[in-house]
């Protein structure tokens, strides 16, 4: 089992329809599907990701949708549809409710077992906040808002993160996050800004929506964060979140 999924994880990183780089749904009617494009609906996910050479290689571009700039050393997506009654609202509430986000478990690659994403982590007034807040409500997610939060992670010190709402309608929301203060384990991994992250959330039909995700290691992060299996680890812990699945059932998703 262990080596049909390093395979199909090969795959998917080195298909040719991959190779040009990740295609984020900035739009809504956008003329070319998403790269990676979503699998059937409560299907495995799919993914790719991409290193610096390869993004160099093939002149892929920052989307401007989500106001990333610099260079980049990694970049990892996933796609995937899944069925749900909940509302957007409500799923939105599960995205950007960071204080119960320590009971979602991720594959952690170093490790070889099953680690919550974060220790404890809770809602900021502002990026010097250290104050515990409330989690944001559905009715906070407005378009061009800044959100705060801090997480405290199991391994090094806490860290702040900006949410950023890029847009919030009745079937689409999406969110953009990067970290305030730099990430530290032991080390600094990630300067500020060089953790990225964007979710793409829609309603795709009765019952149905569709997951974008996308993050990226700008240059000033560590080359001890080069693990793309790390980041899809990640992703797959909150796809598995909204789509109401255990977020540590075997097999992860990038075991190695």
């Amino acid at each position: 089992m262990r080596r049909i999924l390093l395979i199909g994880l090969f795959l998917s990183v080195a298909s040719p329809a991959l190779a040009a780089g990740p295609l984020p749904p900035c739009e809504r009617a956008e003329a070319a599907p998403p790269v990676p494009n979503y699998g059937a609906v409560d299907g495995p996910p799919v993914t790719g990701s991409w290193s610096a050479s390869t993004l160099r290689r093939e002149g892929w571009r920052l989307p401007e949708c989500m106001g990333w700039q610099g260079e980049t050393r990694l970049v990892a997506a996933l796609a995937a549809r899944f069925r749900s009654p909940r509302t957007l609202d409500e799923l939105a509430s599960r995205l950007t409710a960071v204080s119960h986000h320590s009971s979602i478990r991720f594959w952690a690659v170093t490790r070889q077992d099953w680690r919550p994403l974060v220790v404890d982590a809770w809602a900021l007034d502002g990026p010097d906040g250290r104050e515990r807040r409330p989690d944001p409500p559905p009715a906070a997610l407005v378009a061009g808002r800044d959100l705060h939060y801090l997480e405290q992670p199991d391994i090094g010190g806490p860290a702040v993160y900006r949410l950023r709402v890029l847009a919030h309608t009745d079937t689409r929301l999406v969110l953009a996050t990067e970290n305030v203060t730099p990430i530290k384990a032991l080390v600094t991994m990630f300067e500020p800004g060089a953790l990225q992250v964007a979710s793409f959330l829609e309603r795709a039909g009765p019952d149905v929506w569709q997951l974008y995700e996308i993050t990226r290691a700008g240059a000033a992060s560590s080359s001890l964060a080069g693990n793309a299996s790390a980041y899809l680890n990640r992703l797959e812990a909150m796809r598995r979140y909204l789509a109401d699945l255990p977020t540590d059932r075997d097999p992860p998703l990038a075991p190695l």
